[in-house]
């Protein structure tokens, strides 16, 4: 485990570097503020501690093809003597290729969501810090998705690493409306489906999908080399999921410019229809809103959010 952190640790400083020179402006950064920014640097003892990890970030840089470009600042920048950021037009867009801005917005939840699962908050903090620097300018928070979209899975970093190494898992897993058991298997892939978090694994003969919200035990990873599974297999039980999900369908009554009205992307009064794979979990979900949703279909969906409901008020009469 301790090789595995140490690798996840560089990775997630070089994501967080990444992103401050990425967001440099076009005189660079100095060793100074990247020093500030990435908390990796800022932890180490000495100044010189700072510089050898700085360099070995940079030949790592390099060694991906991410071109670095070194500005020559000894005639504006008293005391430092280069500045540095990601030379321009390695991540642009393919010529010609154009998003709007509600994709922009969809593809940096998506990788928010990534980023809080696997590694940490340090790259949003480094660019919060070159903010309060003048070094990059601010974005719009998508405060009111975020929260859900990036809720935190104890069992997905041990999950991702089991499907990394092929290594056998296993876990306690609750189904809906059941009592928990145990389940060891082989991880094959991680998905974001439908708001929740999904794993495909092995267990014994058959392929199964298991929500990340139902693992309520630490997820260990076993000395177990993964069962084989072939390529037609995963995609059948990845179809199988598709086909499961397009048959669940939720019609709801939402009240307008509410809460639940912008997290559920309604654009009118007419009524919002979404797909789903667990209804008591969906359940729970549509309770955060209260009042602000109303369920027109199906009427098992609106029977589960009534009677919890009344247990509420039975609780607190």
């Amino acid at each position: 485990m301790g090789e595995v952190q140490s690798k996840q640790n560089a990775a997630e400083r070089l994501f967080t570097l990444t992103c401050c020179l990425m967001a440099a402006p076009v005189i660079g950064l100095s060793k100074k503020d990247l020093f500030a920014a990435v908390s990796a640097y800022a932890n180490q003892d000495s100044e010189m501690a700072k510089e050898k990890m700085f360099d070995r970030d940079k030949t790592a840089l390099r060694d991906m093809g991410v071109a670095l470009d070194v500005i020559d600042a000894s005639a504006f920048d008293e005391g430092e003597s280069a500045r540095y950021r990601i030379s321009r037009g390695i991540f642009n867009w393919p010529e010609g290729f154009e998003i709007t801005p509600e994709q922009l917005r969809l593809l940096e939840l998506a990788a928010k969501a990534w980023n809080n699962q696997l590694l940490s908050k340090s790259a949003e903090s480094g660019i919060t810090r070159l903010r309060f620097l003048g070094a990059v300018s601010a974005t719009k928070e998508l405060s009111i998705f975020t929260p859900r979209l990036l809720a935190q899975h104890d069992s997905f970093g041990p999950l991702a690493e089991a499907i990394a190494n092929s290594r056998q898992a296993v876990f306690e897993y609750r189904k809906s409306d059941s009592e928990s058991s145990i389940r060891e298997l082989t991880p094959l892939k991680l998905r974001f489906i439908e708001g929740q978090w999904v794993l495909l694994a092995r267990q014994g003969d058959e392929i199964k999908n298991f929500l990340l919200r139902r693992i309520v035990s630490k997820v260990k990873i076993l000395d177990l080399a993964g069962l084989p599974v072939s390529e037609d297999e995963i995609l059948d039980a990845e179809q199988d999921l598709v086909n499961y999900v397009e048959g669940n369908l939720a019609v709801l009554e939402i009240e307008p410019e509410s809460e639940a009205w912008w997290h559920f992307g309604a654009s009118s009064d007419a009524p919002v229809e979404l797909h789903f794979m667990d209804e008591a979990l969906l359940a729970e979900d549509l309770l955060e809103f209260g009042s602000e949703i109303k369920v027109l279909e199906p009427q098992s969906l609106a029977r589960r959010i009534s009677e919890s409901l009344n247990k509420v008020v039975d609780a607190h009469a």
